[in-house]
């Protein structure tokens, strides 16, 4: 079969969505023949990763975080004449790419799938009117004629109150973390996020605040920070400014194989998310090498993590996060016992994810 998907961005640009449609195309491209089409914050160029045929292009402009490329259209059109794809498949809710790819799909009578990947569009910034009318007007024509997947049963649940019904599928986790042997022991308290504009909500300014008091009970604690984004430089200014910069070391972006050290050593995975998770992969990530998570009660989180057994749900709150560190880092049998359950956990939910 041949198959194109389209999305925004695709490994290794971007997060979770990203690689989830990474992780889809490896395990598709398996057995059938898998064209990818997405945006590139670099030069526009062809390439083949591990058998998957990217072709990324650079957006003429981006709105907030999402890429638009005027002659998409016309790029797509003419790519599925040529090739005759049996099926197209895109990653939303970015808009324009997804619409794109639903009115090439129309045209040509092609199946059309549609990967759901958060909860809501708004995000407490200037374009939150133009997301809610696009969610409101646009977006129901693309999802209306699609094959529906959501990557959570808390997205599905917000798509069904809106009028669709779609089939969870959780992400995968690459392989590298499922067959990574945990260490049940830990340097230091971790967190994984991208460092951008878009995804503040991840919390990690809350962690740093905690971190500082945490310092006060425990000062010889150290907190590392993997991830990226355009936000890095903001980050290590503010973490001077609070005065704890001798005790945060910031990695940047990591590969699988580096991150997957980053976990094993870990004490425990920390990500209060303020806004509505979808899922929260790097949770998962480091569940699957036997590392703790603290995580927010929020989105998807209250379902793949049982308070008091792979971790610790809690209000994304300073004092609530400090307290709830501290108990884990003075209680290391818990953690250890934890450590076992997270892993087990993160087995069955991946065994899951392959139905």
């Amino acid at each position: 079969m041949k198959i194109l998907m389209v999305s925004p961005y695709f490994y290794p640009e971007g997060g979770g969505l990203e690689r989830y449609a990474y992780e889809m195309a490896l395990e598709m491209k398996k057995e059938n023949d898998v064209t990818v089409v997405c945006s590139t914050k670099g030069k526009s160029r062809d390439e083949t990763l591990e058998g998957i045929k990217v072709i990324r292009r650079r957006p003429l402009f981006v709105v907030s975080n999402t890429p638009v490329r005027l002659s998409l259209p016309f790029e797509l059109l003419y790519l599925l004449k040529r090739e005759k794809f049996d099926v197209i498949i895109t990653h939303t809710p970015v808009p324009f790419y997804a619409d794109v790819a639903s009115l090439v799909a129309k045209l040509y009578g092609v199946p059309f799938v549609v990967y759901y990947h958060v909860g809501k569009l708004e995000k407490g910034s200037w374009v939150d009117k133009i997301a809610l009318l696009y969610s409101q007007t646009l977006e129901r024509v693309t999802l209306a004629g699609a094959r529906l997947f959501a990557v959570s049963h808390y997205v599905a649940r917000l798509l069904f109150n809106r009028g669709f019904k779609a089939k969870v599928r959780y992400p995968r986790i690459s392989e590298v973390f499922l067959h990574g042997h945990p260490e049940y022991g830990g340097e230091y308290i971790l967190f994984v996020g991208q460092l951008t504009r878009a995804h503040r909500w991840k919390n990690l300014s809350l962690v740093l605040d905690a971190f500082a008091k945490l310092l006060e009970i425990l000062p010889w604690e150290r907190l590392v920070v993997v991830g990226g984004g355009e936000l890095l430089d903001y980050y290590h200014q503010l973490v001077k400014r609070i005065g704890i910069e001798d005790s945060v070391t910031f990695s940047g972006f990591v590969s699988d194989i580096k991150l997957l050290e980053y976990y094993k050593n870990a004490k425990v995975l920390v990500l209060p998310s303020s806004e509505n998770e979808a899922f929260g992969k790097v949770v998962l990530e480091a569940m699957a090498v036997g590392t703790p998570v603290i995580v927010s009660n929020l989105g998807e989180f209250p379902i793949v993590v049982e308070h008091g057994k792979e971790g610790l749900v809690i209000k994304p709150e300073v004092e609530e996060l400090v307290s709830s560190i501290v108990m884990l880092l003075e209680n290391e049998k818990l953690r250890r016992k934890m450590a076992v359950i997270a892993r087990r956990r993160a087995e069955a939910l991946m065994g899951a994810s392959r139905v």
